[in-house]
């Protein structure tokens, strides 16, 4: 039996981000406490714990302090999110913006990514801040590309899959590769741990891109189909407009000011379609990726651990 409790790690990163919100500025310390308070999964931190067992150096300070950075840099990204997508609501509370105002949301932003990045100087191996200095870049990038696809309808798969790949699996990724190499991995098992992370976090955006049609508003904590309402062109979307093409010239006529109604036929079209099962398929195929890795990892206390994990996820599909 593994010996990790995981509740018990959660609570300690939740200490640690508690400690680390902490400003000068009341403004931003109590706008950071009210996303951090409003709930999450701490998927990323927990996943940098985990792989912090695979090696021979287990769960040292580098991967507690790498689990914290990961997640301020994406709660970062969700409130850059929500100020270009103008939403009104996250996890079922007002988001930054709209309790405070747009030059608070994004300044709170920025400062948890500089906090972030401040943490992360207490690391000493430099092949960790090569890593993450890239993957952070890439992360920017990700938020850049998503702006600019906005209503865009003339978009591939392809261009789906590089979008979600830098939106959430990179933080994934990066979360199970950094992970082991705080533990003094070998270099074959740190590349293993980096592609589970991916095909996991791959497999995890594409369920969320589901939900968004198929759940509720109170479970989704925001409108259901608040990702086309934005813009986002999601799997199911592009799927249906591949399957039926006079979908696909309901989709063009959308923009940000279309009506109620326009988005509504549209939503409950997709909510209707085998392109959701579709949509779900190819998020098994990622998560069977990533089990197959998992059984090649020659560490018996943790493949259980994220075995769990990726079960939550399968659970996450019904």
């Amino acid at each position: 039996m593994s010996k990790i409790n995981v509740n018990q790690e959660i609570k300690k990163i939740e200490n640690i981000l508690k400690q680390l919100i902490q400003s000068n500025d009341p403004t931003l310390e109590i706008a950071s406490h009210h996303l951090l308070s409003s709930g999450g999964k701490r998927v990323r931190p927990l996943f940098v714990i985990l792989s912090s067992h695979i090696g021979q150096d287990k769960g040292n300070i580098a991967a507690y302090d790498v689990a914290a950075a990961l997640e301020l840099i994406h709660m970062a990204t969700l409130v850059h999110d929500d100020v270009i997508d103008y939403s009104d609501k996250r996890r079922g509370n007002p988001t930054i913006e709209k309790k405070w105002d747009k030059p608070t949301a994004i300044l709170t932003g920025n400062f948890l990514l500089a906090k972030a990045v401040e943490h992360l100087s207490n690391i000493k191996d430099y092949r960790i801040h090569q890593v993450l200095s890239s993957a952070i870049l890439e992360v920017c990038r990700g938020e850049l590309f998503q702006f600019q696809d906005q209503f865009r309808t003339k978009q591939s798969i392809t261009n789906y899959l590089r979008r979600i790949n830098r939106k959430t699996a990179l933080l994934i990724q990066l979360a199970t590769q950094v992970g082991a190499m705080t533990s003094n991995a070998d270099e074959k098992t740190i590349q293993k741990m980096k592609m589970i992370g991916h095909n996991i976090g791959m497999s995890f955006q594409i369920v969320d891109d589901v939900l968004d049609f198929t759940s509720t508003e109170k479970k989704l904590g925001k409108p259901v189909g608040s990702d086309l309402r934005n813009g986002h062109m999601t799997l199911p979307v592009l799927l249906e407009m591949k399957r039926i093409p006079s979908f696909a010239d309901k989709i063009e006529k959308l923009h940000p000011h279309a009506s109620e109604a326009q988005f509504d036929e549209c939503i409950n079209q997709i909510r209707q379609s085998p392109v959701i099962q579709d949509s779900l398929d190819i998020s098994q195929r990622y998560l069977h990726k990533a089990e197959v890795l998992l059984d090649s990892i020659n560490n018996d206390d943790v493949k259980p651990l994220f075995k769990k994990l990726i079960k939550k996820l399968q659970t996450r599909m019904r």
